[in-house]
């Protein structure tokens, strides 16, 4: 994976889980965040709803203790190498506001269902994919927030986004590591 994969689950997903998330997601999932252990994507985008994430129509239908999500996300970042995505997912669509019965989902990107093809760029790498989920099975127990809330959770989310988008830690960073270098570097 990508220099920096982790930096997702530290800058929108840990944010998120420690507003919106369950004591035992909590305990689940921080420690692997703040040590980098596990890389995440965020299933947003979808395919002919341009910026508008609240017109999603990737859905959600709950079944007892699970939700069965079928559709599709597009210009997922690192989904080929993330372990897990916070997903956004429209369970009631007779909500009377595009942006109610929206429920944000915490997915392991190994269950049975998601297919992960990435979107290779005219130099032939990928760093987005499209990602398709055919029945896939998520627990409750991964709602992250209240069903139908997850706007507010995405809202959250996004704004820890926006403020570490420009990643204003890593070039301090890697002029440290120039510096020991150059220290070490013979004259």
């Amino acid at each position: 994976p990508p220099l920096g994969t982790s930096f997702m689950g530290l800058a929108w997903v840990g944010p998120a889980i420690i507003q919106y998330g369950t004591e035992a997601q909590k305990q689940r999932f921080i420690p692997d965040i703040l040590d980098g252990r596990v890389d995440w994507c965020t299933g947003y985008s979808e395919p002919d709803v341009g910026s508008d994430l609240a017109a999603l129509r990737c859905r959600g239908v709950r079944e007892g203790d699970e939700y069965v999500v079928t559709g599709q996300k597009i210009w997922t970042s690192v989904a080929m190498w993330a372990q897990w995505m916070i997903l956004l997912v429209r369970t009631d669509p007779d909500a009377a506001s595009k942006h109610d019965g929206i429920t944000c989902l915490l997915v392991p990107m190994q269950s049975p269902g998601i297919e992960v093809r990435p979107i290779r760029n005219m130099a032939g790498g990928a760093m987005f994919a499209e990602v398709f989920f055919d029945g896939v099975r998520v627990p409750v127990a991964n709602r992250l927030g209240e069903g139908g809330k997850g706007w507010q959770v995405t809202a959250s989310a996004l704004a820890h986004e926006r403020s570490s988008i420009a990643e204003v830690h890593a070039p301090a960073r890697q002029l440290e590591r120039l510096r020991e270098l150059a220290c070490r570097t013979p004259r």
